[in-house]
């Protein structure tokens, strides 16, 4: 099981000062969460390995059209194509699918939005398919996304899209909002989760919050979970989605990281560092 941290968190897309990030954290792996329009896959894939670094995914955060409202099926297809050549490029690398439904928000009304979600996810899977690279969907909160909120509405979607390409991507803040049972949601889906993402339920590291961590861990190893996790903290007053500001923001960031990789790999029973 890699520990890696979800990029965006940390503000950075350069490649080279992302990974090397990683590394001062003692990490191991990341969650790349910029695009084709940031770099190149090849150089992704080469920062990484020099590195000795493992790309869990790519995960584009501005994964939206630049005008909303003139957003397409085609539009958000011929963006994708472009995520899955770099993620290709990077290594064959899986690709997060969740920023497709910011394609829907000129939807006229509830059923048209997943319509079109379905219609994207299955041409997207597709081509994924024929380049060699899996899919994947995380299961965000209504605030931040509007479609997909729970793990049912995943698991429905990804049974649409048919075929096993896709698999689903549990965050431990997201559930807490979303999920009436988060231990329950993860036994039922564990064995299907490729990723888990850990931030607290006011979305800061590992004991900032309420969440039982360690509860988690034993539902998913008990549920037959494979995968990787992600750290993706947030400092509390750069909440919900914005990197640090300052050097003092950055610190801080990186205590919660730290200190939330330390205790994940207490519960593995190896060492707390890298």
């Amino acid at each position: 099981m890699k520990i890696g941290v979800v990029t965006w968190t940390l503000g950075l897309t350069a490649p080279a000062q992302a990974i090397a990030k990683a590394r001062e954290l003692g990490l191991d792996a990341i969650q790349y969460a910029g695009d084709f329009r940031d770099c190149s896959g090849s150089q992704l894939r080469q920062e990484a390995a020099a590195a000795g670094m493992r790309i869990l995914a790519i995960d584009p955060f501005n994964a939206g059209p630049v005008q909303p409202d003139q957003a397409s099926e085609q539009g958000a297809i011929a963006y994708y194509r472009k995520v899955i050549d770099f993620a290709v490029e990077a290594g064959h690398v899986p690709v997060t699918l969740q920023g497709l439904s910011q394609w829907t928000r000129n939807c006229p009304d509830k059923a048209s939005a997943q319509s079109r979600l379905l219609a994207c996810c299955k041409a997207v899977d597709a081509y994924a398919q024929e380049k060699g690279v899996r899919t994947l969907y995380e299961v965000c909160n209504h605030y931040e996304v509007p479609l997909i909120h729970t793990s049912d509405a995943c698991r429905e979607l990804i049974s649409q899209v048919g075929g096993d390409n896709m698999r689903m991507i549990l965050d431990s803040f997201h559930m807490n909002v979303n999920e009436p049972d988060p231990l329950a949601t993860i036994r039922r889906n564990a064995a299907f989760t490729a990723i888990y993402h850990i931030s607290d339920s006011g979305r800061g590291g590992i004991g900032s919050g309420h969440i039982d961590f360690r509860a988690q861990f034993d539902a998913l190893l008990a549920s037959g979970f494979t995968g990787d996790v992600a750290i993706e903290p947030v400092l509390p007053h750069r909440t919900p989605s914005l990197p640090p500001a300052t050097g003092a923001d950055a610190q801080l960031l990186d205590q919660e990281i730290m200190r939330s990789a330390a205790a994940w790999r207490s519960y593995l029973g190896g060492p707390v560092a890298a």
